[in-house]
């Protein structure tokens, strides 16, 4: 089963502005080489700071992108 996750630097690894929350689908086990988000970034594990819950400003990609894929 996998779920959808908040992913962002993790702090001192880019300045602030460029840590936005962006969305990827964590694996059933196990932790990634890198994060790939939904808007295409790919932040590298040891870099990332991982939530099940929104954390900081989100990427607007992301959500659209993540509201692309739901069929209303």
């Amino acid at each position: 089963m996998t779920r959808t996750v908040a992913v962002r630097y993790a702090f001192g690894i880019v300045g602030e502005a460029s840590r936005e929350a962006h969305l990827a689908t964590a694996p059933g086990t196990g932790v990634p080489a890198a994060w790939r988000t939904f808007c295409g970034v790919e932040i590298p594990a040891h870099e990332a700071e991982v939530s099940d819950r929104p954390a900081g400003m989100p990427c607007v990609c992301c959500l659209t992108n993540l509201t692309r894929s739901i069929t209303w």
